[in-house]
């Protein structure tokens, strides 16, 4: 199996003319023709921006000495953690998702609150405020979320 294994390699370095099975030339030049590049397309009339996330990259600490393991076992650290939140980088970085799904998540409170009237703390329902064909309540199958729940609680 190796041997016709080997043939088959040395007879498709010949025919397609390839230096890959070749020793490796220090001297030689290699040049790349295609247009093909890593990253994200490169357009020249518009500026490069950095994101908070990438810029931030170069100012983050390798070494982690004594001073900010005690900093880091301190009892205060919670208090700290809550009130420096909206400070944090990744905070920073996923700020305008966080905002998207917050928005949409209180519009299908407020909607639903409306259209399909709510429930008080002491067990009153009240009348929806718009009582129409067209306003019904916005909600998602359970179904999905039921079946997906195994599999997502092991990422």
């Amino acid at each position: 199996m190796i041997f016709r294994f080997t043939i088959a390699t040395a007879i498709l370095a010949a025919a397609t003319q390839t230096a890959a099975f070749a020793p490796a030339n220090k001297h030689a030049v290699l040049s790349s023709t295609t247009s093909i590049s890593m990253g994200p397309p490169i357009d020249p009339a518009t500026p490069a921006i950095e994101t908070y996330g990438e810029g931030s990259r170069k100012y983050r600490r390798t070494v982690y000495t004594h001073n900010e393991w005690v900093k880091h076992r301190s009892s205060d650290r919670f208090v700290n953690n809550l009130t420096t939140l909206i400070y944090s980088g990744i905070y920073k970085n996923i700020g305008k998702e966080v905002f998207a799904t917050t928005f949409v998540a209180v519009f299908v409170w407020a909607w639903n609150l409306v259209s399909g009237g709510y429930e008080d703390f002491s067990g009153v329902m009240h009348d929806p405020l718009i009582a129409s064909k067209w306003a019904t309540e916005i909600g998602l199958p359970l179904t999905i979320f039921t079946t997906l729940s195994p599999s997502l609680g092991l990422l």
